[in-house]
């Protein structure tokens, strides 16, 4: 492998104690170790840094079984070294699952034709504190039809104004998305909602799984989630699963449900 060689990282982390993947002044965060990790790997002196860039900002608190990144190689080093050298300096809440020689002009990001997430339910009526660290509890009430009915509803080319929100001055260019499927799961005894789309708003799967548990508890009906999408102004409760039980699950590059 070159001195500039570009490098694919596949990555998987626990993101419970992480401030989400994006690199922040005074704040733990998976870009910002695995940056560091980098540049210790690499002897890059005080001050040096080389930017690894991910294929999706994951928020605070949330998981992925296959994130990807890439970055420019300062130095020559084989990948199952770049492997092993960064898992040995990384906690072990983040692991390179693999490292390889990247075509110069792959990007992590904009090279990415969709991205897949899942997101894990506990429908349990008592669940053991120590699965909850990775899905979120909801009780054994749901209503699955009435859940699915209104996942129909997202797939589709819509406007997800009203399952996304965003501080001032980071709104998107335009709060339109392709979501290729949208349904349940059974993994388990968990039930899990998966969604492919070819990109994602802050919050939207987090809002999208709030309004489908909402849906299931009787709380709204599933034709709510097509009104939403029909007008995203409308008034109106906004439901926000938590964190814990979301993980981005894989990247696509090609056609989407290809690695």
């Amino acid at each position: 492998m070159g001195s500039t060689a570009r490098v694919r990282l596949d990555l998987a982390y626990d993101g419970t104690d992480f401030a989400g993947w994006q690199a922040q002044p005074d704040r733990d965060t998976v870009q910002g170790r695995i940056e560091a990790a980098v540049g210790r790997l690499y002897r890059q002196a005080p001050g040096q840094r080389t930017p690894v860039i991910g294929a999706g900002r994951t928020d605070a608190g949330v998981h992925a079984e296959g994130q990807v990144a890439h970055f420019d190689a300062p130095a020559a080093i084989p990948p199952a070294g770049i492997q092993a050298g960064l898992n040995a300096l990384l906690p072990d809440a983040i692991r390179i699952l693999a490292a390889a020689e990247a075509a110069p002009d792959f990007h992590a990001r904009f090279r990415a034709t969709g991205k897949t997430y899942r997101y894990h339910l506990l429908t349990e009526a008592v669940v053991s504190p120590l699965r909850s660290r990775y899905a979120w509890p909801v009780g054994d009430g749901l209503s699955r039809g009435a859940m699915e009915e209104g996942a129909a509803a997202l797939a589709g080319r819509h406007d997800f104004r009203a399952f996304f929100a965003a501080p001032p001055g980071e709104e998107p260019e335009t709060p339109v998305r392709n979501v290729f499927t949208a349904h349940f799961v059974e993994a388990g005894n968990e039930l899990v909602f998966e969604v492919t789309a070819e990109g994602f708003l802050r919050y939207m799967v987090r809002r999208m799984v709030g309004t489908l548990v909402a849906i299931g508890r009787g709380q709204l009906p599933p034709e709510r989630v097509a009104e939403m999408l029909r007008d995203p102004g409308a008034s109106g409760p906004r439901f926000r699963a938590p964190a814990a039980g979301l993980r981005l699950y894989r990247v696509h590059y090609g056609a989407p449900g290809r690695c």
